[in-house]
């Protein structure tokens, strides 16, 4: 039987050593004959960054995964290989995915991105719940990050990967010059503006020309107007509430006032990435809101002054703490058509990948400013040691990952339109339930 992407085999005298030198991970080595009889795990990944250590070179990526993966063999005498098929652009990856479930393709795990779980596997049953499944080994997993994967208070997916989550990037110099307090309350940046302003300096500036990156101030802004921004968006999504609701409402009221105090630049509509990232390594913006992919650029590209990091700050009168949208990006689900003699098997295989030694193979080379799996390894960095203090604990699921693609787009368009001034705080959550209510009318939501 050929040896498929990705696949580790046990040889028939049980020497994994001597069949990894003849069919190293990834190479597809053809004609190699059948092995001794035993369960083979199928995992299947939508796209080639379904896999261990996806950010590494494609060799070095082939080795971390070999070597997790003969670790388990060797632990498991009853399963005789795993074949971890993954391949092919992510934007194709639920259409891979659908396309091999209806060719019956046999699948035992799913390496499942959290944004795929969340909106299309859990909602098409391509997965299964794993709740209790996973119990006896839950306490090795950070529960922020396992919330990803959690779907009406169903389990559906262990994350292994590292973890991102949403900050406000400062320039250090310029507020100690300043006199501005670290972390800054919000109506210390209220009072700060003056000072920008008299420095010549803008004081935050987003990527507003690039839409999809608006929709992270309303995660922000709607866990402050609603205490928990997650359910309230499931309600929406349920129909048992609007996204015209006064929280609702209230969250795209709380960006209209960092524009209207002056601390978010309505310039920020026509400047895209490169843009807010040079204005902020020139000295010429005070900040910029983001995710933790941030850092590499700014690691590279400020030079004159040092950079640090503080959460979205708690605004006034509002009920809810902050949530900052994060999470893990990547985790391993179970396949809704394994068949049952394989279930175990591939749950001892998800509770490996959860041990602090093996997860530290395949996580640490990451460089992890924090990680899915508790005692791996993560960079000291004085910016990673506050985001793990502050950040990372209040991070909720990003909610564009349980929203139809439309009311994404929708609510990206809406912040624009808040943030201009074309576009009341009413008249924009009312834009978003337009949309969905076009959605259910039209037989696209629920999903079938």
């Amino acid at each position: 039987m050929p040896i498929k992407q990705g696949m580790v085999r046990r040889s028939p005298r049980s020497s994994i050593a001597g069949i990894m030198s003849a069919a190293i991970l990834g190479l597809g080595l053809a004609g190699t004959p059948a092995f001794a009889d035993g369960i083979t795990l199928k995992v299947f990944g939508g796209s080639s960054l379904d896999k261990l250590a996806p950010r590494q070179a494609p060799d070095e990526q082939a080795k971390i995964q070999q070597e997790v993966i003969e670790g388990f063999l060797k632990a498991n005498p009853d399963v005789s290989a795993i074949e971890w098929d993954a391949q092919g652009p992510q934007g194709d990856a639920i259409q891979r995915l659908m396309t091999a479930r209806m060719a019956d393709q046999e699948m035992d795990l799913i390496a499942c991105p959290a944004f795929y779980t969340n909106g299309a596997y859990v909602r098409r049953k391509l997965v299964m719940p794993i709740t209790d499944k996973i119990k006896p080994f839950q306490d090795r997993i950070d529960a922020a990050a396992l919330g990803a994967f959690t779907i009406n208070g169903e389990v559906y997916g262990v994350p292994i990967s590292t973890l991102s989550t949403s900050t406000i990037f400062y320039n250090v110099d310029l507020f100690k010059k300043l006199g501005i307090p670290v972390p800054p309350t919000y109506d210390d940046l209220k009072a700060a503006v003056p000072k920008f302003k008299e420095a010549g300096i803008i004081p935050l500036l987003h990527q507003g020309s690039n839409t999809v990156m608006w929709p992270m101030w309303y995660f922000e802004t709607l866990s402050q107007a609603t205490g928990d921004a997650v359910a309230k968006t499931q309600k929406n999504l349920e129909g048992t509430a609007k996204f015209s609701d006064a929280p609702d409402v209230e969250a795209f009221t709380l960006i209209k006032q960092w524009v209207d105090d002056g601390i978010l630049s309505k310039d920020s509509l026509a400047v895209d990435m490169d843009g807010m990232r040079a204005a902020f390594a020139s000295g010429k913006s005070a900040m910029y809101y983001g995710g933790t992919w941030e850092v590499p650029s700014l690691q590279s590209s400020v030079k004159d002054f040092k950079w640090g990091v503080f959460a979205f700050p708690k605004m006034d009168g509002t009920p809810g703490a902050p949530g900052h949208g994060g999470g893990a990006d990547n985790g391993i689900c179970v396949s809704s058509s394994i068949k049952p003699e394989k279930l175990d098997a591939a749950i001892r295989f998800v509770s490996y990948l959860t041990q602090p030694e093996v997860a530290s193979l395949y996580l640490a080379p990451e460089q992890p400013i924090a990680a899915s799996i508790k005692g791996v390894p993560q960079i000291e960095d004085a910016y990673a040691v506050e985001l793990r203090k502050d950040a990372f604990p209040s991070t909720i699921k990003f909610l564009d990952w349980i929203w139809p693609s439309e009311v994404s787009t929708a609510t990206a368009s809406a912040i624009a339109g808040v943030v201009g001034g074309t576009t009341t705080p009413e008249a924009a959550a009312q834009s978003i339930q337009a949309v969905f209510d076009d959605l259910k009318a039209q037989g696209q939501w629920p999903p079938k």
